[in-house]
């Protein structure tokens, strides 16, 4: 795998929604602006617990999933798919599943790009002015050909495969040198199937709507 780019970042919240490990394939639609913008198709992402979120202290970190990047897709786009139909959420509906979908965004125009011609759904934090002008400046959705969610089982890695993992929150994620992100990758491949692992850590959706 040469020239491999993985990048790391720390999770304040995991509730199921960004990402959102469910339906198709994990996805990140919202949160994190600057590293859908920045991440290529192929990069590897991963996302470790925090002291916030499970008390985690740094050095400590744990693995809740890691993904690699098969397609970037606009937001305007990834709402019309009907691939991911199955991620606009659904409080009608029964089961946590159906109301932490990421598919939040309705474009207005067929050429929808910034944050007013679209419109959010659900009675959720993206209501708030703010949070829809933070979300809709990622312009893209990373959808995963390959990942590992673990949710709240989340990994302790030994230290010869353990990536870079920022101190603090990171926008666009902390690069792993190549050789160090092959052995991390190698390592969950050769334990683990592609696919959930478990539950998000906040389940069911109590903390539905708010972001790493």
């Amino acid at each position: 795998m040469p020239g491999m780019r993985l990048f790391s970042y720390k999770m304040t919240t995991d509730s199921g929604f960004a990402p959102n490990p469910f339906g198709r394939s994990l996805t990140l639609a919202t949160c994190k602006p600057q590293m859908r913008r920045s991440r290529k198709v192929g990069d590897w992402i991963a996302g470790f617990t925090s002291a916030e979120l499970a008390g985690d202290p740094v050095g400590s970190e744990r693995l809740i999933h890691l993904m690699r990047v098969g397609e970037k897709l606009h937001l305007r786009d990834y709402y019309c798919d009907t691939r991911f139909q199955g991620k606009i959420p659904d409080m009608s509906a029964g089961g946590a599943v159906a109301t932490v979908g990421d598919n939040i965004y309705r474009p207005l125009r067929p050429d929808a790009d910034i944050w007013s011609d679209f419109e959010p759904l659900g009675d959720i934090h993206h209501c708030i002015e703010a949070d829809h002008r933070k979300d809709v400046s990622g312009r893209y959705v990373l959808i995963a050909d390959e990942f590992y969610y673990f949710g709240s089982g989340a990994l302790v890695l030994p230290p010869d495969v353990r990536p870079n993992v920022p101190r603090g929150q990171h926008p666009q994620g902390h690069r792993t040198p190549p050789e160090r992100a092959r052995r991390l990758v190698e390592f969950i491949r050769s334990k683990y199937r592609p696919g959930r692992h478990g539950d998000p850590h906040e389940w069911p959706a109590s903390g539905r709507g708010r972001c790493v």
